[in-house]
């Protein structure tokens, strides 16, 4: 994230006055560099081209794959959140240069489980599937219908 890093040195942080007595500057880019990247790069693209990507890799409609995102954009927000901002904050302020590539594609091997867990599969977006919902739904009230009908035919018969 060499923007990232170029841009977020600590000055916003630091200008805050409870903040920038309290941290190193080091630290303030850190934290900055952290929610730069979590606040902005994730949410805007990471997620957007995720879903893309998967939904297309899995054969979802466009409907499908907004439908997935929409359904499980906020949950993996958060875990994201809880994730990456210990991560990166590591990353920026703790790791070296040389090792921070190392560093995150442990983590990264380690998020892509969760991630892939936690969205589970795309098939229950497949037009195909939410047709069969559908279908068998009506099966359901259909034969409850004739459930509830039938004792009142037998009834009937009987009088």
């Amino acid at each position: 994230f060499p923007i990232i890093v170029a841009a977020c040195q600590g000055q916003y942080l630091g200008a805050l006055p409870a903040v920038g007595s309290t941290f190193d500057a080091s630290q303030l880019g850190a934290m900055e560099q952290t929610l730069a990247s979590q606040l902005g790069i994730v949410p805007l693209f990471y997620y957007p081209v995720f879903f893309s990507l998967t939904g297309f890799i899995q054969g979802l409609s466009v409907s499908g794959a907004v439908n997935r995102a929409k359904e499980n954009f906020v949950p993996l927000m958060k875990r994201n959140l809880i994730f990456w901002i210990p991560v990166q904050f590591v990353q920026f302020g703790y790791i070296q240069e040389d090792l921070q590539i190392p560093f995150l594609s442990v983590c990264g091997l380690a998020w892509t489980f969760i991630l892939s867990v936690a969205a589970g599969s795309a098939k229950g977006y497949a037009p195909e599937k939410e047709m069969e919902k559908e279908v068998i739904a009506s099966q359901v009230t259909s034969s409850e219908d004739v459930n509830i009908s039938a004792p009142s035919a037998a009834m009937a018969q009987r009088s």
